[in-house]
């Protein structure tokens, strides 16, 4: 193991599908913990009597929605190549829970977790919950509006928000998720989601539900898949697995490249 003077991230691109999507947040993030202790990477740990170990991560996602996204860092002690962190997670993880992709960061990166601010989701509206032309009937309505308040309720507190600033992308019928049925619904829904605040899918489909007159025991079947996660730049969405490229080694002079 190389050590090395400055702390290196290793970024980390995550699905969670199976079982590993009935997680809550908090039981993800110590799986997560686990399985990167038994992958035996040099992993850099704060506090000396109970160490607790240096990660960040990509913003919490409702318990049952799956995910291609999800994102985490991990701070390091020594260099290991992105190929050898990949082999030792994949080893690591189960259940549902498994790599996509590693990359590593330099000190001078933002942590994940500091960084997303938006995120997009397919949802997949089941055979017989209103036609698609209720549906796109419904989303135009709540594109039409200025504000769409929404009564948010949580264990310590209720309060009403407006759904319509942090609703950024919203159309009927984007890409499939893959388990699609014939005659279901599909929706794209891009929202705030981190630094900006955070719009939950469910809230949105609940209200657009309303606009199209499906019962509530319909819609709450709809199945919901996060397939991007992004940091806003103007009018861009870049990923946080993209960020702080350098330009290709023909370009440049010397330099190194993670």
């Amino acid at each position: 193991m190389v050590s090395v003077p400055e702390p290196l991230r290793l970024r980390v691109q995550l699905t969670k599908t199976g079982m590993a999507r009935y997680l809550s947040h908090a039981e993800f993030s110590r799986a997560l913990m686990f399985a990167a202790r038994r992958s035996r990477l040099p992993l850099a740990y704060a506090g000396e009597h109970r160490a607790r170990m240096k990660l960040s991560l990509s913003p919490p996602i409702p318990i049952g929605v799956t995910s291609e996204c999800e994102l985490v860092d991990f701070e390091l002690t020594g260099y290991v190549s992105p190929v050898e962190a990949q082999r030792a997670l994949d080893e690591a993880f189960s259940g549902g829970i498994q790599v996509v992709r590693c990359r590593l960061m330099g000190s001078g990166e933002k942590p994940v977790g500091k960084l997303i601010d938006t995120a997009r989701y397919l949802v997949m509206i089941p055979a017989g919950a209103g036609s698609r032309e209720d549906w796109m009937r419904a989303v135009e309505e709540f594109k039409d509006k200025e504000s769409v308040e929404f009564e948010r309720v949580q264990p310590r507190r209720t309060r009403v928000v407006d759904l319509r600033p942090g609703v950024h992308e919203l159309e009927v019928n984007g890409e499939g998720t893959g388990e699609a049925e014939e005659g279901s619904t599909t929706l794209l829904m891009t929202l705030d989601d981190g630094t900006a605040g955070t719009i939950k899918p469910w809230e949105v489909i609940e209200v657009i539900a309303g606009f199209a007159g499906v019962p509530r025991d319909s819609w709450e079947l709809a199945l919901v898949h996060r397939n991007g996660l992004f940091v806003r730049r103007s009018d861009k969405l870049v990923s946080p697995m993209e960020l702080g490229r350098r330009k290709p080694a023909g370009s440049r002079r010397g330099g190194r490249s993670y």
